[in-house]
């Protein structure tokens, strides 16, 4: 269950908003822990920055600059385990801060930490106190559930109940959160709140009229052009109408667009090297690209990691033999901007008139629309 929400979490923490100034700094003091490392990750201009420090009697520090705040993900790598099993799982917290100093101070871990020192972190935490638990809150509590009775884990009755009560607490926060968009309309974080309406394309519209709402300061942050994205998205993306054209890299550094398979049915895959309900998905992928390939039928994996090492890395591991392109712009990935991509895995399955047929097909769905496609 942990890893479905992953995106989702990635997806809040690639948001920022706010005026320019210069740059932050993040003192922290963690007991009296020594040698052990800190991860920081964020992003400014649309593109990721992680940076890392080693804790010296309990101290550490960073420095660097926002334009002009961000989500930020700080992990406490407690056993030595690197960065990867740190942010994932490990001892982490999410908040939003700018150029600012911040001050971070706890007796053992950072998720008993105490922060201060920042107007936005005060800002963010008065949000986060108004639509909690948040996504990643949720994650614990649910793993924690699971946890306190291991021997019913493989118990369907049992999954089923903790799946129901995640899945309550995902829509009680995203109705918290559409209520503080509406009574909060000239807040940095009303754009945030907005972002699980705006990027369902179910509620888009109930997100474009609140949208209106907002101040013209409000809407020209990041996190407003962000949502009007969405709200563009929308509008672009009909079935039956015409699938936006692309053009990305392929890992030979020539340009693959999506112009170049018109005559064939295409399913545009959105994905990452880090996420793990897309790996999950290509095994069945790779078979129905050996089912359908000569029979007309393409894939176009577009990879929205931000490392062309991990990226190239996981390709070669999957056995993915069809094309595949990255602009190594991570969440910012301008075909996932372009198709209102704001969770992965993302599929849009596009005709050989370069018309879209339908979305999020994954599994089953997906074989049954391909045989059907394919079925003379």
């Amino acid at each position: 269950m942990k890893n479905i929400f992953t995106t989702l979490l990635l997806s809040v923490a690639a948001l920022g908003a706010a005026a320019q100034t210069p740059g932050f700094t993040v003192n922290g003091h963690i007991g009296n822990l020594d040698g052990q490392k800190v991860y920081l990750s964020y992003m400014t201009e649309g593109k990721d920055h992680t940076d890392s420090a080693t804790l010296v009697n309990g101290e550490f520090h960073f420095k660097g600059s926002m334009n002009p705040y961000s989500s930020v993900r700080l992990a406490l790598d407690h056993k030595g385990l690197g960065r990867e099993i740190a942010t994932h799982g490990g001892d982490v917290i999410y908040f939003h801060f700018g150029n600012e100093t911040l001050n971070i101070s706890s007796k053992d871990s950072l998720e008993n930490a105490l922060i201060s020192g920042s107007k936005i972190y005060d800002e963010y935490a008065a949000y986060a106190k108004a639509v909690g638990p948040m996504p990643w809150d949720i994650d614990k509590i649910s793993n924690a559930e699971i946890a306190a009775a291991p021997e019913l884990v493989n118990d369907t009755a049992f999954t089923n109940q903790v799946a129901r009560h995640h899945y309550k607490m995902i829509a009680d926060f995203q109705v918290k959160n559409l209520e503080f968009a509406k009574t909060h309309p000239n807040s940095y974080f009303a754009p945030v709140a907005l972002f699980g309406t705006a990027a369902n394309d179910r509620t888009v519209t109930t997100a474009e009229e609140v949208f209106k709402t907002f101040s013209p300061e409000i809407q020209a942050t990041d996190n407003g052009k962000i949502i009007k994205e969405f709200i563009a998205a929308h509008y672009r993306l009909k079935i039956g109408g015409p699938a936006p054209v692309f053009t990305q890299v392929n890992p030979a550094g020539k340009p693959v667009s999506l112009a170049n398979y018109k005559g064939k049915i295409v399913l545009i895959d959105f994905w990452a090297s880090w996420c793990s309900p897309c790996r999950q998905e290509i095994p069945n992928l790779v078979n129905q690209y050996k089912m359908y390939k000569d029979k007309g039928f393409e894939i176009l994996s577009v990879s929205l990691d931000n490392s062309r090492d991990k990226w190239l890395k996981a390709v070669q591991q999957e056995g993915m033999a069809w094309p595949q392109v990255c602009d190594l712009n991570g969440q910012n990935n301008k075909a996932a901007v372009l198709y209102g991509v704001s969770a992965i895995p993302a599929t849009f399955l596009v005709d050989r008139d370069g018309k879209l047929i339908s979305t999020g097909l994954r599994g089953e769905e997906l074989n049954k629309k391909l045989a059907e496609l394919f079925k003379n």
